[in-house]
Order: structure tokens, then C-alpha cells, then sequence
């Protein structure tokens, strides 16, 4: 009688559904694991990077979080360049917001270029850069129209750099006794606080 109830117990173990289910729990377990592993990874590769560490990444398939932190150390240590190369390979396959924030790093990073030039007295140069920034700032308000922070930081990057339209008109004869224009299309750094 005893062998007769431990096959009743036995039996639904041996069902294929039973086993089935087993196998989904078995793969669901790993790729919990494995999903845990990679994200201590990244833990790891945001840690080493934040501590101003060289970390290399593939930009094919790396997580846009070690993306953008990978983009703002090169911008920080003065690798535009290599920030630039990055991203190119990163941006068709991140999210607009994630393409906007690395957008608004770089023009920000252009501005605080351009505002050095401008306290050095390099105004063809930082007119140059605040171009650039405002160019990426827009593209990044395309992407998140609803950014206070793209739209403040562009604000200040049109102060600084006036959008004037440009005429067809025929250029208009001076006369010789006319006051020289002194005002720049770099007015200077706006200072202070919003």
C-alpha cells in the first residue's frame, strides 16, 4: 500500500507539463542570473568611469547609461573628438531623450569653450563654437521640446551670438562720416544667475 500512495505522489512528477514548467523556471532562473551579472557590470563600468578611470566600451552594444557617462568623461577630460566618434555609433540605436541629453552635454561643453575664447579675446572662435552649441541645442529641443534646461541654456547661447537675418539686399554705401560700429556679434558671457 505504501508503494501504491508514493506513485500517486510520484506520478504528476513524471507528466511532461510537469516538466515543462520546470524547464521555464530553470531558464527564467538564469536569465535572472545573467541579467544580474551584466548589471553589476555596469555598476562596475559607471563606478570606474565616475572615479576617472579609461574605461573603453562598445558603442554597438552598450547600455545608454555607460553611453552617456562614457560621453560626459571624454567631454570632461577634453576629448571631443572621441566623444563625438561615440556617439555617432551610439545615436540610431538610443532613445531621443538619451540622444538629447548627450546633445545638450556637448553644446554645453562647446559653451563653456566658446566663453573661455570670449574672456581671452578670441571672439571669431567662440562666435564659431556658440554657433555649434546653438545648432545642438536645437537639435536637442527637436527631441524634447519640453526641456527647461535645453531651452534656458539655448537662451543664453542666443545672447551671446545674436541670429541676425541674412538680407539679398544690396549692400548699402557707407558714407565717410559715419560712426564706426563698435558692438560685436559676441556682446560678452552673460553672468549671473537666472
Amino acid at each position: 500500500m505504501a508503494t501504491k500512495h508514493a506513485w500517486q505522489v510520484l506520478k504528476p512528477l513524471l507528466s511532461p507539463a510537469f516538466w515543462g514548467v520546470l524547464g521555464l523556471a530553470l531558464a527564467a532562473a538564469g536569465y535572472a542570473a545573467w541579467h544580474l551579472k551584466s548589471l553589476r557590470q555596469l555598476n562596475a563600468d559607471l563606478a570606474a568611469i565616475a572615479s576617472g578611470q579609461d574605461v573603453t566600451i562598445d558603442p554597438a552594444t552598450a547600455p545608454a547609461a555607460l553611453i552617456l557617462a562614457r560621453t560626459n568623461d571624454l567631454l570632461r577630460t577634453d576629448r571631443l573628438d572621441e566623444a563625438q566618434a561615440l556617439t555617432a555609433v551610439a545615436s540610431p540605436r538610443l532613445a531621443p531623450s538619451e540622444n538629447a541629453k548627450i546633445l545638450f552635454n556637448r553644446a554645453n561643453y562647446r559653451l563653456r569653450q566658446a566663453a573661455a575664447l570670449v574672456e581671452k579675446g578670441d571672439l571669431d572662435g567662440a562666435t564659431a563654437l556658440v554657433n555649434l552649441s546653438k545648432g545642438e541645442y536645437r537639435v536637442a529641443l527637436r527631441l524634447t521640446p519640453g526641456d527647461w534646461d535645453l531651452k534656458y541654456n539655448l537662451d543664453v547661447a542666443m545672447r551671446m551670438v545674436r541670429d541676425l537675418p541674412v538680407g539679398d539686399s544690396e549692400p548699402e554705401e557707407i558714407p565717410p562720416d559715419a560712426p564706426k560700429r563698435l558692438w560685436t556679434d559676441v556682446p560678452g558671457v552673460p553672468k549671473g544667475l537666472p
